[in-house]
């Protein structure tokens, strides 16, 4: 995969500047690739629930400053970017559906509520884990697709500084809006999500499961 000062050579390429061997050489595309290049790795851990960039972590209970909105309080993780899910901690699962009309994980058919707010996530789930978009993405985690819109975002902010450009700013801003949009696409067709939808207890109870999934 492709390394971060190959992705920022790619965007000088696209508004006709000099190449760099290192961030620290001194020139112009060098200064302002590297004033743009890492900031903008940090939104783009924002722009999708990307796949390849979620972790899940056991969160540290920390004191809870709203007893009566939520029973428990914890620590945001210090690379969170996106929330994604709270799971509660189950026991192995002894009989599951191979398919059908069940979301998969279970939890997904009633999702745990939470909130994030204030470098803290409340839940009324013990010993909850998180899922989340990790904010600390390198370049050669990046897809191709995701890559080549980095690429163009990235162009697009240099085409100011380095080569005073207005137009090509504008027209390079339009089309990483679109390779984004084709980025975002193609990583949710990959990994081919679908609305979780409700399960009733009757469904659950006829395929020999309970509510979370443990045997009926």
């Amino acid at each position: 995969m492709a390394q971060l000062i190959d992705i920022c050579n790619r965007a000088l390429a696209q508004i006709a500047a000099g190449q760099i061997a290192d961030f620290a050489e001194g020139s112009i595309e060098a200064r302002e690739a590297n004033r743009f290049a890492k900031p903008l790795l940090a939104e783009l851990a924002e722009w999708a629930p990307w796949p390849w960039a979620r972790a899940r972590i056991v969160l540290a209970e920390i004191a809870n400053d709203r007893p009566a909105e939520w029973l428990h309080a914890y620590a945001a993780p210090t690379n969170l970017s996106q929330p994604i899910a709270v799971r509660a901690a189950q026991d192995d699962a002894d009989s599951l559906p191979v398919g059908g009309p069940f979301p998969f994980p279970l939890q997904d058919a009633a999702p745990l509520a939470f909130l994030y707010e204030a470098g803290r996530i409340y839940t009324n789930v013990a010993n909850a884990t998180l899922v989340h978009v990790r904010s600390n993405v390198t370049a050669p985690e990046l897809p191709p697709l995701v890559a080549r819109a980095f690429e163009l975002e990235l162009a697009a902010r240099l085409a100011l500084p380095v080569k005073k450009d207005a137009s090509a700013a504008q027209a390079l801003a339009r089309a990483a809006e679109l390779a984004r949009m084709r980025a975002i696409a193609e990583e949710a067709n990959k990994r081919g999500d679908r609305p979780a939808r409700y399960v009733s207890e009757a469904e659950m109870a006829r395929a020999g499961l309970s509510f979370l999934g443990d045997p009926a």
